[in-house]
C-alpha cells in the first residue's frame, strides 16, 4: 500500500511540481490583480491617558490623520473608528510640553505617516486663594431716600481654578441695585463675579461661596452733596519710575450725612494705594475712605495711574 502511495507520488512528478508552481504563481497574481495594495488615510482621536489629578488640560490637538498601505479589502473592511491614537501623560509636568502620538491599527496595516506625530499638550495647576470680595451698590433709591450703610457677609472669598485664571484675579464684584427703594431695609444674596484688574470677567473661576448675603441699611432726612475724589498713595513706588498723574473715575461723588457733618467737606478720600507692583500705566479699583457719618451709594473707585521711567535710570 505504502509502495503504491509513493509510486502514485512520484509519477510524473516534475510534471507536478510545475504544476504547483503555475497554480501558485496565477493566485498570486489574480489576487495582486484583485485585491491589490494601496495607500489611505484615516482619520482618529487622541485620547490623554494617565492624565495626572490637580490640572485642567489644553490640548491642541484632537485629531490627527494617519496614513497607512495595505490590502484594497482592509481599507474597505475597515473605517476611522477602527484606527485609535492616545498620549501617555503618566511623565508629563506642570507646563506645556510636546508628546508623542501612539496609533494602534487592525492588523494588516503598514503605517507609513501620521500627521501630526506630537501633540502640545498643557497642564495647568488648580489652585486656591483668598481675594477680596466688594459690593457695588447701583441706580438711585427714592426721593429723599439714600443708603446708610452697606453690610456684607464676609470681606473676603476663596477662588479656585487654573492657575493663570486664578493669577489673573483682582477681586470678586456683586451688584445690588437700588432703583425704586423706599426707605425701608432690605437684604438679599448677591451672586459674586471674579473679574481682574480691568474690570473685566475672569472664565474658569469657582468662586465659594458662590454668593453673597448683603443687608442694606437706609435713610431719610440726610442731606446730600457733591465732592470731589481724592486718590492717596503709599510711598512705595518703584525707584526707577516717577508718577506723572493720578485720576479718579468718577472725578466727583455725590455724599450723604448730617448737615453739619458734610457742610465742610469738599473732597472724599481714598483708602491708600500701594504703587509696590506698578510697572507701568495702571488703572486700580480702590475704596474710599469715608469720615464718620458720610455715606456714598458705591465706595469703589476707579483710578489710573500714569508713571514713567526717571531720566537718570535709562540705559
Amino acid at each position: 500500500m505504502i509502495a503504491r502511495f509513493r509510486n502514485l507520488v512520484q509519477h510524473n512528478l516534475a510534471a507536478k511540481i510545475v504544476a504547483v508552481l503555475v497554480a501558485v504563481i496565477l493566485w498570486g497574481y489574480v489576487m495582486n490583480d484583485q485585491n491589490p495594495s494601496i495607500e489611505g488615510s484615516f482619520n482618529a482621536q487622541v485620547k490623554l491617558i494617565n492624565v495626572p489629578d490637580g490640572y485642567k488640560v489644553i490640548q491642541s490637538t484632537e485629531t490627527i490623520k494617519i496614513t497607512v498601505k495595505g490590502p484594497r479589502s482592509l481599507f474597505a473592511a475597515n473605517g476611522d473608528k477602527n484606527f485609535q491614537a492616545h498620549v501617555d501623560m503618566q511623565e508629563a509636568k506642570s507646563g506645556k510640553g510636546s508628546y508623542k502620538v501612539k496609533v494602534d491599527m487592525p492588523q494588516g496595516f503598514e503605517l507609513v505617516e501620521v500627521q501630526p506625530d506630537t501633540v502640545d499638550v498643557e497642564l495647568d495647576p488648580i489652585v486656591r486663594r483668598k481675594v477680596r470680595a466688594d459690593i457695588s451698590v447701583n441706580g438711585s433709591p427714592a426721593s429723599g431716600v439714600t443708603v446708610a450703610k452697606v453690610s456684607q457677609a464676609s470681606a473676603e472669598v476663596m477662588i479656585e481654578g487654573p492657575s493663570k485664571a486664578v493669577s489673573e484675579v483682582e477681586r470678586v464684584i456683586g451688584y445690588v441695585g437700588l432703583t425704586n427703594k423706599n426707605d425701608v431695609d432690605f437684604a438679599l444674596q448677591v451672586p459674586l463675579t471674579a473679574i481682574n484688574n480691568d474690570g473685566r470677567e475672569v472664565q474658569g473661576i469657582t468662586i465659594q461661596p458662590a454668593t453673597m448675603y448683603v443687608a442694606v441699611q437706609m435713610a431719610r432726612g440726610l442731606t446730600k452733596k457733591i465732592v470731589s475724589i481724592r486718590p492717596v498713595t503709599d510711598n512705595d513706588l518703584p525707584q526707577n519710575l516717577e508718577l506723572v498723574s493720578m485720576k479718579p473715575n468718577p472725578l466727583q461723588i455725590e455724599i450723604a450725612g448730617a448737615e453739619n457733618i458734610i457742610s465742610n467737606l469738599t473732597t472724599v478720600a481714598t483708602e491708600k494705594i500701594s504703587l509696590a507692583d506698578v510697572v507701568g500705566n495702571t488703572d486700580k479699583t480702590v475704596k474710599l475712605a469715608l469720615p464718620p457719618g458720610v455715606t456714598v451709594t458705591n465706595h469703589d473707585v476707579l483710578v489710573r495711574i500714569v508713571v514713567k521711567e526717571k531720566q537718570n535710570t535709562k540705559s
